[in-house]
């Protein structure tokens, strides 16, 4: 788990699960905090809402049949430059899902 201060205050994850240009419902997305019991699904929007801990962070997993486990980051440096957010944003983010071929 990261502690992040910031200005900004950050109550909730949110955005939206995608799959060929199409919002996926009922995707399962939970806190990677060890015994979180935080989570939630997204709706026939593809849209989800999850509240956060405001002092600190986490990344965030995605899970839904048929689809590969995927596990994002909330924030993030790259080369050392200022921290990005990814589903803390005002600009609601997107992720785009991967089927699995089991």
């Amino acid at each position: 788990m990261l502690t992040a201060t910031c200005k900004q205050s950050r109550e909730f994850y949110h955005g939206y699960v995608y799959y060929n240009n199409k919002p996926v419902s009922n995707v399962l997305i939970k806190e990677d905090v060890l015994n979180s019991t935080k989570n939630t699904e997204t709706d026939s929007t593809g849209f989800f809402k999850l509240p956060k801990d405001p002092n600190s962070v986490s990344s965030l997993i995605f899970i839904k049949e048929r689809f590969k486990v995927d596990t994002v980051k909330t924030v993030w440096s790259q080369h050392g430059e200022k921290l990005k957010y990814t589903f803390l944003n005002k600009k609601f983010d997107t992720l785009v899902l991967k089927p699995s071929f089991k």
